[in-house]
């Protein structure tokens, strides 16, 4: 196939970025479902490249972040508060989070074997024998 010309790269650049800005997409492959672009045009003119579609679609995903966050914040959903804490937190209170959810895995540890709770009863056993 043949190269595009300067000029059809720059309209099918402002028609992606248009159709990008219009739809709120957030990834380059949504751009064929809302314009009349396809898949081998936008490789042919290499458009994946432009910096300019990058950006607007980078843009895109700055403000959907934003928007949920909003939401987030807003919400009385507990799962949705501690994900926003978990992207807000400092390091020290991520590693508070973490370390609280190891001491609960070490809680989970410390039970006993049926072995060993077995010889902790005899053990107990033989202490009130002796208490007389």
């Amino acid at each position: 196939m043949k190269a595009i010309s300067k000029a059809k790269f720059k309209k099918l650049e402002k028609n992606c970025i248009e159709t990008i800005i219009e739809n709120n997409i957030v990834f380059m492959d949504e751009i064929f479902i809302f314009s009349d672009i396809t898949p081998s045009l936008f490789e042919l003119a290499n458009l994946k490249e432009s910096q300019q579609i990058l950006d607007t679609l980078e843009i895109n995903r700055a403000k959907l972040k934003r928007d949920l966050r909003i939401k987030w914040f807003e919400s009385t959903n507990a799962t949705l508060n501690a994900a926003l804490y978990k992207l807000i937190c400092t390091e020290e209170e991520r590693r508070n989070l973490s370390a609280s959810a190891a001491s609960k895995q070490a809680q989970v540890s410390e039970i006993c074997t049926q072995e060993e709770y077995l010889k902790s009863l005899k053990e107990m056993g033989e202490g009130l024998d002796n208490a007389d």
